[in-house]
């Protein structure tokens, strides 16, 4: 007879860290991608480490003891599946689950703007980090307007874009961009 409750404490951290880790890399709205991001791996790595090599070197002493061995085998199984998931998690692409692009525009600094079905995102960059927005959006004619709250004054945000020939001007608090350096080129536009 299985001894459940030795199997439901093993298993039990490991999905709980399994749990986080998903949560951590699959999201993907208001990410923070960058020094946050390298933190969260440090952070995982380590936990999950010490938790593999704990549970591993307990529960092949317990086989090679010869007690608990068909819990022991559930738990390794448990911990190896988990371990594959959590860590190939780290290299899912943030729209893995996106439709294709109609609407494809980025700038110098790989910000980039996709279009879907009346859903926007956009993927920006700084320095240390990485933010990815979406919402809904709307076009008239020739401006792109996006459904998202501004940051302070001082943020070179915008949630409206000028189209242009193959370039979207940011407009600033109706201040149209001057400076060719802020547009974002538009490398894909299925819907004209």
């Amino acid at each position: 007879m299985l001894n459940l409750k030795i199997i439901f404490k093993a298993i039990f951290p490991i999905v709980v860290l399994l749990f986080f880790i998903l949560l951590s890399e699959l999201k993907t709205e208001g990410d923070f991608g960058g020094l946050i991001h390298g933190f969260k791996i440090i952070f995982f790595f380590f936990t999950g480490v010490g938790l593999f090599l704990f549970t591993s070197i307990k529960n092949i002493s317990r086989i090679l003891k010869g007690k608990l061995v068909q819990e022991s085998k559930i738990i390794l199984s448990v911990l190896l599946i988990s371990t594959i998931i959590g860590v190939s998690s780290f290299w899912f692409p943030y729209d893995l689950f996106d439709k294709e692009p109609e609407f494809v525009a980025m700038d110098t600094y790989r910000n980039k703007l996709t279009l879907t079905d009346g859903k926007y995102m956009l993927k920006t960059k700084e320095i240390e980090w990485t933010t990815i927005n979406r919402g809904d959006f709307r076009k008239n004619s020739d401006t792109i307007f996006l459904d998202m709250e501004l940051g302070s004054r001082f943020d070179r945000q915008t949630n409206k874009y000028l189209i242009r020939d193959k370039n979207l001007i940011p407009i600033y608090s109706n201040e149209i961009e001057t400076d060719s350096f802020w547009f974002l080129r538009i490398i894909k536009n299925e819907k004209k």
